[in-house]
Formats: C-alpha cells, sequence, structure tokens
C-alpha cells in the first residue's frame, strides 16, 4: 500500500472512532446518531445526480439494508447508554467477523487457516472484554448485549450489501441510496418517539451533529477512495485500527478505567481482525 492510501485509511480508522466517542459523550446518543444519519443522507443526496441509477433488481435490497443500517445505529446507541466505549467498541467491531465466518460455514464456504486463527484470537479478546472486571453487572451485560447484536447487524447486512452492490449496475449509486435511505428511516423513528423532543434536541445540538455528521460521511468516504487505490482485503484489515483508536478515545477523553487486561483483549481483537480480513 503507498503512503497516500495508508494515510487515507489511518484518517478514515481516526474519524469512524471520533464519531463514535461523540456518540457516546452525547446525553442523546440515539438522537445524535439520528442528526448525524441525516446530515450523510443530505450529503449523498446532493451528490446522486452526479451517478447513474441503479438496477431495479437492487432496490428490494436497498430496502432491506437500510432497515439493517437504521437498526445497526440504534442498537450502538442502546450499546453506549449502558456501556463504556473502550469495551462496546472493540466488541462491536470485533464480533462482526465472528458472525460473517459463521454464516460463510453455514453456507459450505471454507476459510483459510489464518482465518480460523484470527476467530479464535478475537473470540479469545471478546471473552476477555466481557470479564475483564470479573462477571459483569447488569448494565455490562446489557451493553455487551447490544454490542454483539451491533455486530450482528453489521455482518447481517455487510453479506446483503455485497450482494446488492453487484447487481445495482453502479456501486458508489447503491452506497449513496443506502445512506439516503437510512437517514430517513432514523428521522421517522425519531419522529414517531416524540417530535417535540427531536425539534428540542435539533436547536440545542443540530450544529454539533452535523459536524459530526459530516466527519462520518467523510469516513465511509475515505474508505471509498482507499478501495479504490489498494487491495480491498487490505484496506479493510488497516481500517480497524479503529478499534484501537476507541479505546484510546475512552480512556483519555472519557477517563475510563482502560487496565492491561482490557488493552490486551483489544490488541487480540485487531489482529485477529487483520488475520480474517488478509487469510
Amino acid at each position: 500500500m503507498d503512503p497516500i492510501s495508508l494515510s487515507i485509511v489511518m484518517l478514515s480508522a481516526l474519524m469512524h472512532a471520533g464519531w463514535n466517542l461523540f456518540v457516546k459523550k452525547d446525553e442523546d446518543k440515539f438522537l445524535s446518531l439520528t442528526l448525524m444519519a441525516a446530515t450523510s443522507a443530505v450529503l449523498c443526496a446532493l451528490a446522486l445526480p452526479l451517478l447513474p441509477g441503479v438496477n431495479s433488481r437492487a432496490w428490494p435490497i436497498l430496502g432491506v439494508s437500510a432497515i439493517l443500517h437504521a437498526g445497526y445505529r440504534i442498537c450502538l446507541s442502546l450499546g453506549y447508554k449502558y456501556g463504556e466505549m473502550s469495551q462496546v467498541y472493540p466488541i462491536a467491531r470485533g464480533a462482526t467477523p465472528l458472525f460473517v465466518a459463521l454464516a460463510s460455514v453455514a453456507m459450505g464456504l471454507s476459510l483459510s487457516a489464518w482465518q480460523y486463527l484470527g476467530i479464535l484470537a478475537i473470540a479469545v479478546g471478546i471473552m476477555g472484554l466481557t470479564f475483564d472486571r470479573g462477571f459483569p453487572t447488569s448494565h455490562a451485560r446489557a451493553a455487551i448485549g447490544f454490542a454483539l447484536g451491533t455486530s450482528a447487524f453489521i455482518a447481517t447486512f455487510t453479506l446483503l450489501d455485497s450482494k446488492g452492490a453487484r447487481v445495482s449496475g453502479h456501486a458508489y449509486a447503491y452506497i449513496l441510496w443506502l445512506f439516503v435511505l437510512e437517514g430517513l428511516l432514523m428521522l421517522m423513528a425519531a419522529l414517531l418517539k416524540s417530535p417535540v423532543r427531536l425539534a428540542r434536541y435539533a436547536k440545542a445540538r443540530g450544529r454539533t451533529c452535523l459536524v459530526n455528521g459530516l466527519v462520518m460521511s467523510a469516513a465511509h468516504a475515505l474508505i471509498i477512495v482507499a478501495l479504490s487505490r489498494s487491495q480491498p482485503a487490505l484496506v479493510s484489515a488497516l481500517r480497524e485500527v479503529s478499534v484501537v483508536f476507541g479505546v484510546i478515545f475512552g480512556a483519555v477523553f472519557l477517563k475510563e478505567s482502560v487496565g492491561f487486561v482490557r488493552m490486551l483483549c483489544t490488541l487480540a481483537v485487531t489482529v485477529g481482525l487483520f488475520f480474517t480480513l488478509l487469510g
């Protein structure tokens, strides 16, 4: 990978951990993610006229995937409501390859020895993150459950989007439409829940969410740029350095207690991610 591509991937990973930090710090995590998703939707809608339309066969996949993406955001917000970023973030990112691998094996696909080793490292790391302070409390169990739920959403829509992008005829147009639909669904959910609360939150925190929505959108855009310049497997693997950034942010900005065991488990998850994506 050339130095420019490497810098792009590292910046994207840093930005991804950064917007997760903002969500964790915000008092209303669901509404912060809603306005961020809405910002992304507007930006993507503005770019859509520059790209061709998607094949009609992709629309059913887009509809289901958009619901899954919105579910992922909601599940992530609940994980941060109950748990620490230095625990929830690595589990949410790290467990995804486990679910993808299980689905792949169930479909009869074979995995390499490196991928099996990576899955083992991730599993050990997640177990360590779960029990690094003894048996988890009810709040911690809820956080871990929502983190695993977040991973399940990611794994499911990752497999679905890989098919949707192929049949769409234009992968970038598919991605833009996906984020537009996701933002609309998040807004609809927030309006159904409490339009007054959404309006008050937008007035108080709208500008901040706008900035973080731009950061979130830029992080996605940078990965797309990197994928166009370098090997996708290498880009995907290096992208997961965000797991380490997430733990560091939790320790520095949220004053979370990140001991040796949690850091070691995070590194195990990170190494496992590299193995599963590069194997």
